[in-house]
């Protein structure tokens, strides 16, 4: 998760108790061994600025992508590339975003005096109807987030191209957050392939995911020229947004779709094996198509987030994400995994909800 929210993650007993991070979904085996060895020789060159057209990257997006470079935009994560798309077009003067979604999209339209509409979920799915009747009211710069966070569902493949049609029929820009796409199954449909052509269309993309990045913070965009245009515009404004270390990794990660592969089926192991553990205590979660799992705690998410935290086990209360009464948990090692189970079930004893 990209969250702007301040999270403590020091620990003030010693270092004997390192925490267990799984409120950031984060990829708890780290990035690949190319990109930090990329990374690591870019250290002998940080006197120099960074290649402030992120040449070498976007070369990299646009063959990974196969897109052409005029339709690939990167940024210092995808929160800037949310803020510059925020900036760049907001002459289109509303915007739609959906109620428990990344908050992200709210604060950078807000920000930057967007009119925006709350479109509410629908059983925790991502409503596409209700999002086309916006954009039937006229143009509107929208955001969806698929695979969604912090609920883990998918768009099927029908509402995907609805969504894509409608604006480009209503000259609505729509923009595809897919974070989350490399944890997806076969049954996930990426917006890329309406993303190659015309402007109505962009998919975001992250490194600090399933690549293993989040401190490097390297976000992308793949969409029209128009739309990359308009981002550049923002950019030349504030020149070397991605630094030398981060656009080196990103380069180096693409190259290794084998640690990817790795990932994603380490993910889904540690994933099916929460899945289990939490279907033995009894407690709720939606299906999830992420490196994270969604619970349902009602009246104890709160307090079993602080049980869970003097244990030193962070995990992510999804009251400010518009799910009050939800827990978001980062899928882990199986280390992690068991740890967190055991703490579990006594944060719930504790909390007076016996599982």
């Amino acid at each position: 998760m990209r969250t702007r929210t301040p999270t403590a993650h020091f620990v003030p007993d010693g270092p004997s108790l390192a925490p267990i991070l799984l409120d950031r979904s984060e990829n708890p085996w780290g990035a690949s061994p190319k990109a930090v060895e990329a990374a690591r020789a870019e250290l002998l060159r940080v006197h120099r600025y960074p290649d402030p057209r992120h040449t070498a990257l976007i070369d990299a997006l646009a063959a990974h992508h196969r897109v052409t470079t005029d339709r690939v935009a990167v940024g210092n994560g995808v929160d800037e590339i949310i803020m510059m798309l925020a900036i760049g077009m907001r002459d289109t003067g509303r915007a739609v975003v959906n109620e428990a979604t990344y908050q992200g999209y709210r604060k950078s339209l807000e920000a930057v005096g967007l009119r925006v509409a709350y479109i509410p979920l629908d059983h925790h799915r991502v409503a596409p109807e209700a999002l086309m009747e916006e954009m039937d009211k006229g143009p509107a710069l929208v955001f969806v987030c698929n695979p969604h966070n912090p609920t883990g569902s998918l768009l099927d493949a029908d509402d995907v191209r609805s969504l894509c049609e409608t604006a480009r029929a209503t000259g609505s820009h729509i923009v595809f957050d897919e974070a989350y796409a490399e944890f997806a199954d076969v049954s996930f449909t990426s917006a890329l392939p309406w993303a190659r052509e015309g402007n109505a269309v962009s998919v975001l993309r992250t490194f600090s995911k399933a690549y293993g990045l989040a401190s490097l913070r390297v976000g992308a965009l793949i969409g029209g020229p128009g739309v990359v245009s308009r981002i550049e515009t923002v950019q030349d404004a504030m020149p070397f947004h991605v630094n030398r270390l981060a656009q080196a990794a990103a380069c180096a990660a693409l190259q290794d779709q084998a640690f990817l592969e790795q990932t994603r089926i380490y993910t889904a192991t540690a994933r099916t094996a929460l899945c289990s553990c939490l279907d033995r205590l009894g407690i709720t979660y939606l299906p999830s198509q992420t490196n994270f799992v969604t619970v349902h705690l009602p009246g104890h998410a709160p307090e079993v987030t602080r049980r869970l935290l003097a244990d030193h086990i962070h995990v992510r209360d999804a009251t400010d994400l518009g799910m009050p009464g939800w827990m978001r948990i980062s899928v882990g090692t199986p280390a992690d995994v068991l740890t967190l189970v055991g703490a579990l079930e006594t944060a719930l004893a504790l909390a007076g909800r016996v599982p």
